[in-house]
């Protein structure tokens, strides 16, 4: 069922960017809070895809960072992620500033 609901700016903000940041939808979240307020047993949590960069475990904030991904030109170094998305950066502020 699809429901609206207002909620404060701020607060929809922190929950977006931490539940981006546990490579969860907002609506998953929210789901599990209402079986929380009416006391349902919590489903088995879905199984992400472990993202690894050279053999080791991603840290967790990379998840929000693949946005930019489309800016990394197939390349995968960590040179060519950070130029990915300081490209990726510079353009959003190009367009929040409304630059050429």
């Amino acid at each position: 069922m699809k429901v609206t609901v207002e909620i404060p700016d701020e607060l929809y903000r922190k929950v977006k960017a931490k539940s981006a940041l546990k490579g969860r939808r907002v609506r998953e979240v929210a789901a599990e809070l209402f079986r929380g307020w009416v006391g349902e047993a919590e489903p088995k949590p879905a199984r992400t895809k472990s993202i690894r960069i050279g053999g080791t475990p991603a840290p967790p904030w990379f998840g929000s960072l693949r946005q930019y991904a489309k800016n990394a030109k197939g390349r995968h170094d960590m040179e060519s992620i950070r130029a990915s998305i300081a490209r990726g950066r510079a353009a959003e502020w190009a367009e929040k500033e409304k630059l050429p």
